[in-house]
């Protein structure tokens, strides 16, 4: 190859090495300058959507913040009563007494509950008065639905405002 190169005329010799020097740049260009300029780009854009989408999580925390502490975070089983019987109160009084079939302690701080064919939105509100009046929260739960619309099978754990 090099004895081609030199019996070449030097005008020939200087166009090839001008071409090679091209083609050596556009190379450059396309595989390495123009993934990597595409990549920055790529990065700014996400780091803005991130940006974003942190300043929104910002404001639902604080948010949550304020509604925690306008919800009566303070609220407590009242002294000495039990976790199930303010479980089985507020499921009556919350229209669900027929559909609550069991409620068995899990320690000291939880309780488990079995409800069959009971009305969802009558879950949620007696749930929502659990949390809000006796700072009992739900751990899990377990929601099978039921042929009948707005009907379900629930399986939930309680806990009560002194645990974890």
């Amino acid at each position: 190859m090099k004895a081609w190169f030199e019996t070449l005329d030097p005008r020939e010799r200087r166009m090839l090495i001008i071409g090679a020097a091209l083609l050596g740049v556009m190379l450059f260009y396309v595989l390495v300058w123009e993934p990597l300029e595409h990549g920055v780009e790529t990065l700014r854009k996400s780091n803005a959507e991130q940006q974003a989408q942190l300043q929104w999580m910002q404001q639902a925390v604080a948010e949550v913040k304020r509604l925690r502490g306008s919800s009566g975070r303070s609220a407590q089983l009242a002294k000495g009563q039990s976790l199930l019987a303010a479980i089985d109160r507020a499921a009556r009084a919350n229209q669900l007494g027929d559909a609550l079939k069991r409620v068995q302690p899990d320690g000291s701080e939880r309780a488990r509950v079995w409800l069959e064919n009971a009305s969802f939105d009558k879950i949620m509100r007696w749930v929502d008065s659990l949390q809000r009046q006796q700072g009992v929260r739900v751990v899990s739960s377990v929601f099978e639905a039921r042929e009948e619309k707005g009907r379900v099978d629930a399986r939930l754990v309680f806990e009560s405002g002194g645990g974890a």
